[in-house]
């Protein structure tokens, strides 16, 4: 049972509640309350402390109560866990809403659309919104299978939207909102499609860079084809301060794997990389025009602009074949490349190009028709990586054991009957190991006089 008791506080009556909670006797002050107002607080707190030893929802009379206290007073309650914080007691309780909320608070993510895209795909799938605790792992099961048969997603894309769905629904975990996860369990096989990947070999690179409108977007193409860059994250992020041309190298900013630690690296300045920078430097003249910390790419920063689509454009004008992704294929084929090339370790192209080794085997690594042509003229030079394992064939050369002096050879058989049955510290007769070795410090041979009879 709960008590309210009355306090002088600075000339000015207060009033206070006593109650106990889990069997501990707590002090709950009610600030500004007059008499009528604590006696109301005393039956509602009472009732959160019995719901609450009985994990029950208050009723909606208390609920309503709750609604228009003062924050400070609220706050007290919420610190004896008789109610939720504010801020998650203002969460929706619906699927669809709480996802909808939680990519709007998210406001670190990059591209926040891809959530929002997951979201409608179950909104169109479950048709209304229902409570946190009406999804079942049923309902998600069957949503995965409508996206692949009935939609035709690529299993990968279906995978996603349900990775997706999931990271949120763990959030609702976390903040007290839901006891289990729905979708947990759904079984999704994430893999690379290697299908969409292209080589973009040294021919069409030329011809893209002869098709760019201006020098921008040849430097924009060096970076990525050349260079290996993401487009756009690591692209629009380099900075004329960034560059070191007399080292000939340049400092990359990730925002991607920047949670992981390596939100920079150091990556070559390629010879293709410096000469179109060193066109874009004449013309932008770091250090005169513009401050030396300015952006390297200018003119096509902002939002509306849509690289890919003009990307493509620019395919056209060259006559090229567009690729299902164009600039994964331009960094891929540059890892493709050198690691065709066999001049560098596994190593250190992971940590120029910002992964892993396995991710190169599973997403860019491709087979090119130098392979082909190579599997066609085994005998020719070795081209391909000097890692692991691998190692260039050596040249077999054969060596012919030097003839001996037909006279010497008649010797030594001579000697090898005249001393056959006896041991010597030259010769001993032993079939252990360790004397048949030749001595350190031989004792000079006998000399062994042949007498002819004529």
């Amino acid at each position: 049972m709960a008590s309210i008791e009355r306090m002088d506080q600075d000339g000015r009556d207060c009033w206070r509640l006593r109650l106990y909670v889990k069997r501990k006797r707590e002090t709950v002050g009610l600030g500004t309350f007059d008499e009528s107002q604590a006696k109301e607080a005393k039956v509602h707190i009472e009732h959160l402390a019995d719901v609450r030893s009985r994990e029950r929802p208050p009723q909606k009379t208390t609920s309503r109560w709750l609604s228009t206290l003062p924050a400070e007073i609220y706050d007290r309650l919420a610190i004896l866990r008789l109610v939720e914080p504010r801020a998650i007691a203002e969460q929706p309780r619906t699927v669809l809403a709480f996802m909808r909320s939680y990519i709007a608070g998210r406001t670190d993510w990059k591209k926040p659309e891809n959530y929002t895209q997951a979201v409608d795909k179950l909104q169109t799938f479950i048709k209304r919104d229902v409570p946190l605790e009406g999804l079942r792992r049923g309902d998600t099961d069957r949503w995965h299978r409508w996206m692949i048969y009935d939609l035709k997603m690529s299993p990968n894309t279906a995978g996603q939207n349900v990775k997706r769905c999931r990271q949120m629904m763990r959030a609702a975990i976390d903040d007290g909102l839901l006891e289990a996860n729905p979708f947990d369990g759904v079984k999704i096989d994430l893999k690379s499609d290697k299908t969409k990947n292209r080589f973009v070999d040294e021919g069409a690179a030329k011809a893209m860079l002869e098709a760019c409108p201006d020098q921008e977007w040849r430097t924009i193409f060096s970076l990525c084809r050349f260079g290996g860059l993401r487009c756009p994250s690591e692209v629009l992020t380099l900075r004329w301060s960034d560059i070191d041309f007399s080292k000939e190298r340049c400092k990359i900013t990730s925002s991607k794997t920047a949670r992981y630690g390596k939100g920079e690296r150091i990556v070559p300045l390629w010879p293709e990389m410096k000469a179109e920078l060193d066109a874009l430097w004449s013309i932008m003249e770091p250090g005169v025009k513009v401050p030396l910390t300015d952006f390297v790419i200018q003119r096509y920063r902002g939002s509306e602009q849509n690289l890919r689509t003009q990307l493509n454009r620019i395919a056209d004008n060259a006559k090229l074949v567009k690729w299902p992704k164009p600039f994964m294929a331009l960094r891929a084929s540059r890892r493709t490349e050198l690691e065709r090339s066999g001049k560098f370790a596994n190593h250190v192209l992971n940590e120029w190009f910002g992964h892993t080794g396995k991710v190169a085997e599973e997403h860019y690594l491709q087979v090119t028709e130098a392979d082909f042509a190579q599997a066609s003229n085994p005998v020719g030079p070795f081209v391909g990586p000097s890692v692991g394992n691998q190692r260039p064939p050596r040249e077999i050369t054969e060596t012919k054991k030097p003839n001996k002096n037909r006279a010497l050879m008649a010797l030594d058989s001579l000697l090898m009957v005249s001393d056959n049955n006896k041991s010597t510290p030259e010769r001993i007769r032993t079939s252990n190991p360790r004397f048949r070795r030749p001595m350190r410090y031989p004792i000079a041979p006998r000399m062994h006089f042949i007498f002819v009879v004529l």
